[in-house]
């Protein structure tokens, strides 16, 4: 059979979806998703997260307004590069987006980064929001974090070696952290239903010249540097707990 030229053609027209029951629950791909009702379930120093309304594996982060109110004053002088930054408040967005991509891109299709996946950018009425993966615990609520661990169990051995290993990943495929927390790790299963420690909040890079971009021996040097000290206060948290527990301590 010949084939038509393409002025030829006739343009083929998708048929409308059938109106039913839910036909409205789900807004055009492109409209602004509404969040002015929605309550964040998680918050930290800069942004919030909801719970995205229609797809429950999917998390929403968000710059809180304090942070969009603050954003046209100009930064201290020691954060003078900041001011030729034209994505502004979204830097912390753009920071995790281009990290993940580089990971993305260093792992290729064997992907077993141990890190919370991102989607892309959404438009809110909160402003503009980054898609990323939900880690969920065991009753399906949002994965403890480390640090919640640890207050409640104690460093067990089998947690501190999960976490050896998960610095140890995160150097070998060059990660960068620009806040090294045990706020920022977490428990769960992924999407897929995979469980393990995910990094899910604190990498990209923000230096205003990125050595630790630029050098994967820098980074591990660092990575190594900050973990120890991480741990260190975990072991004293977990320290603290037990004689808080143990009667007579």
């Amino acid at each position: 059979m010949p084939i038509a030229p393409l002025s030829d053609r006739r343009p083929t027209v998708p048929a409308a979806a059938p109106a039913g029951p839910g036909a409205q629950d789900h807004p055009p791909l492109l409209a602004t998703l509404d969040l002015t009702s929605a309550q964040p379930i998680a918050e930290g120093a800069e942004r919030r997260v909801y719970l995205h309304p229609h797809q429950p594996a999917l998390l929403i982060k968000i710059v809180k307004p304090l942070g969009r109110k603050g954003a046209g004053k100009r930064p201290p002088l020691r954060h003078w590069h900041k001011r030729f930054q034209r994505e502004g408040l979204y830097r912390s967005h753009l920071a995790e987006l281009a990290e993940y991509a580089a990971a993305r891109h260093h792992a290729g299709h064997d992907w077993n980064v141990p890190m919370a996946r991102i989607l892309g950018l959404i438009q809110t009425s909160e402003g503009l929001g980054l898609l990323v993966e939900k880690i969920s615990g065991e009753s399906g609520a949002l994965a403890p974090t480390v640090q919640a661990i640890v207050d409640e169990h104690g460093l067990e051995p089998a947690l501190a070696q999960a976490l050896d290993a998960l610095f140890d990943t995160l150097a070998d495929h060059h990660i960068i952290l620009n806040d090294v927390s045990a706020r920022n790790i977490v428990l769960g299963r992924n999407a897929d239903g995979r469980h393990g420690l995910y990094l899910i909040d604190g990498f990209g890079s923000k230096q205003a010249i990125p050595l630790y971009a630029l050098s994967k021996a820098l980074n591990r040097r660092r990575l190594r540097r900050k973990y120890a000290v991480m741990k260190q206060k975990l072991e004293a948290r977990s320290r603290e707990r037990a004689a808080w527990v143990t009667p007579g301590a």
